[in-house]
Order: C-alpha cells, then sequence, then structure tokens
C-alpha cells in the first residue's frame, strides 16, 4: 500500500513538473507532422531485475526491448519529451508475464551526452500465475539516467508498475534494469 501512495506521489509530482516546466513556453502540440521535426529514435536491449507481487522469489530476471523516441504527439519547444515503449518478459517460478509499456518522460539534459527523465507508465499486461492467464491493465512511473554520443546509447531505468486484479491474477511490480542499444 505505501508502495502504491508513493508511486501515485511521484507520478502526480512528474506530471505537475512536466506541466510547469513546459507552460512557461507552451507544448506543442502534433509535432511530429511538422517538417523539419526530429524523432531522433533509438533502439536498446534491456536486462534486469524484477520484483512482483504475486512471485515467490525476491528478485527475477527480466528482459526485453526499449524503443524511444522524441515524442510526435506532444512536446514541449525544446523538444524535452521522450516516449519509451517497452516490451518486456519475465518467466521464473510462479511469475510468468510479458508487458507491452508506453512511458512519455519528461527529460532533462545534464551535458556530455547524459540526460534524466521521469513520466508516467501505461501497461498492458499479460500475466500467468500457474493457474489462469490473463491480461491486465497497469500504470505506474518511470525513471531513469540515460547516456548518448553518436550511435551508441545506454541506460538505466527504474519502473514501478501496479496492475489491476482479475480471478485471483495481478501482477504489481518494481524493476531496475540496464540498456544498450544504438542511436539512429
Amino acid at each position: 500500500m505505501r508502495i502504491q501512495r508513493f508511486a501515485s506521489a511521484l507520478l502526480l509530482g512528474s506530471l505537475a513538473f512536466a506541466a510547469t516546466a513546459s507552460h512557461a513556453e507552451g507544448l506543442r502540440f502534433f509535432p511530429g507532422l511538422d517538417s523539419g521535426f526530429k524523432f531522433e529514435p533509438t533502439l536498446a536491449l534491456s536486462a534486469g531485475v524484477m520484483h512482483a507481487k504475486a512471485a515467490d522469489d525476491n528478485s527475477q530476471l527480466v528482459y526485453g526491448l526499449d524503443f524511444s523516441m522524441n515524442c510526435g504527439l506532444i512536446q514541449t519547444p525544446d523538444n524535452r519529451i521522450r516516449t519509451h515503449i517497452q516490451i518486456n518478459h519475465v518467466n521464473e517460478s510462479n511469475a510468468k508475464a510479458t508487458s507491452f509499456e508506453l512511458s512519455p518522460r519528461y527529460t532533462v539534459p545534464l551535458g556530455g551526452g547524459f540526460s534524466v527523465g521521469v513520466g508516467p507508465a501505461l501497461a498492458l499486461v499479460k500475466a500467468d500465475n500457474g493457474h489462469n492467464e490473463l491480461n491486465l491493465f497497469g500504470y505506474g512511473v518511470a525513471a531513469g539516467a540515460n547516456f548518448r554520443k553518436g550511435a551508441y546509447y545506454s541506460g538505466i531505468d527504474l519502473r514501478y508498475l501496479n496492475t489491476n486484479e482479475r480471478n485471483n491474477v495481478e501482477f504489481e511490480n518494481w524493476a531496475l534494469m540496464a540498456k544498450v542499444g544504438i542511436n539512429f
């Protein structure tokens, strides 16, 4: 319960921060349709540890793909919103799940190719507890630190995801993942 309250507060805080920071200069809607807009896509492999409420073990191996780009739906004047689309999979002990996650993040450059970002996370999780296999809706918050230099990309993400419960299947979890990939 504390994790849910913390994640909710962090989610609301990150949304308020992003709205306040971008409100002063104005948001652009559908900038991806503008000529000259640069999506700057990145594709990365990710792996890390996950702790799921439904699992007997304290942590499990989680792996997947992370695709990120400058958001083409809503954007700040200085292109600080990056959308991360992730597909993650875990298959250990009693926790088997595949998640499709969407996380637009307000990103702040730190210089030298480093940046940090935070934002909400929405997900569709196909979870199996050994008795039932269901599709669950998930929501939460994600934060990450990234390094981009030429074609090289690496990063680390910390993400909390809460899911609804149906037929005794739930998949509330947090994950810490490292990523390495390529900038296009």
